[in-house]
């Protein structure tokens, strides 16, 4: 959990910041939205059925082309604003976010309305918004660099945005927070770079897996034609405000541990040993 250091309530920077670490461990405590229980019992055949057609080995290069492509749709002037100021970033982040949501909530609207067919097509729309949705989200704090190590960053937070069960949400916060002590300081991410290409091809794939099982069955909703189309949009929404929330908190980390309002989590030489062993975990399982 993120622990609140004492502020000095005179001072506007630090009341800023306190309100923001009161928002992180809220964003720890929360579960994520999610379909009732009773919904995706009657959803899970169409959801198995979805998954036929769209294999974890399909949403990993759908994973990949959303993350290169995200890129190139970032609008400018998106890090414009006083980066050191907290409130004009998580400003910025809220904008991202009404943007995402409502986008991919007019988007699944619209395939909803054609079933099945219509949910398949939608998914890469999905994962297209929700890399810009993290993409933007990080330039509002400040951190938009492009390099593997951010990229596999950014895909931890989309791991994140899906996982369900809190043991396994507590342990995905617990390899962002690891890994943005490597982003954060220069001799610990100098270590790490060896491990970076087979750390990256462990998560993408995980991720992959973790998305066709989380995304698909949300999705499956919208297999009703007609009455899919307002499914769609509010199952698409809840997906893009996962992500902002992830994306929000992940960032938000970084960026109290830049300025040392945060202090970074112990971590060990390289992430590489701690996605080895979830890997090896879910193997086993």
């Amino acid at each position: 959990m993120t622990d609140l250091p004492q502020s000095d309530p005179h001072d506007p920077l630090a009341q800023a910041v306190e309100r923001v670490l009161e928002e992180q461990r809220r964003f720890e405590a929360r579960r994520s939205t999610r379909m009732g229980t009773g919904t995706e019992k009657v959803t899970a055949p169409a959801s198995r059925l979805l998954r036929r057609f769209l294999p974890p080995g399909m949403m990993r290069r759908a994973l990949m082309m959303a993350d290169q492509g995200a890129g190139r749709t970032l609008p400018e002037g998106a890090g414009s604003h006083d980066l050191d100021d907290i409130d004009a970033c998580e400003a910025a982040a809220l904008r991202v976010q009404k943007w995402s949501v409502g986008s991919n909530a007019a988007t699944g609207g619209l395939a909803g309305w054609f079933g099945g067919p219509g949910a398949m097509f939608d998914v890469p729309a999905t994962l297209s918004l929700a890399a810009r949705n993290v993409r933007a989200t990080g330039a509002a704090y400040g951190f938009a660099g492009n390099d593997d190590e951010e990229r596999l960053f950014r895909l931890q937070i989309l791991e994140l945005a899906t996982v369900q069960g809190m043991e396994a949400r507590g342990d995905a916060m617990g390899r962002i927070n690891r890994l943005a002590r490597q982003l954060n300081e220069p001799e610990v991410r100098f270590a790490a770079d060896r491990a970076v290409d087979w750390v990256f091809d462990k998560v993408i794939d995980r991720v992959a897996r973790g998305l066709s099982v989380d995304l698909l069955r949300r999705k499956a909703a919208q297999v009703v034609p007609l009455a899919g189309g307002l499914i769609g949009a509010g199952v698409n929404a809840s997906f893009q405000t996962d992500v902002s929330r992830a994306a929000r908190w992940a960032y938000r980390q970084r960026w109290l541990m830049h300025r040392k309002v945060l202090p970074a989590p112990p971590a060990p030489a390289t992430s590489a040993g701690d996605d080895r062993q979830a890997e090896t975990g879910h193997d086993q399982a």
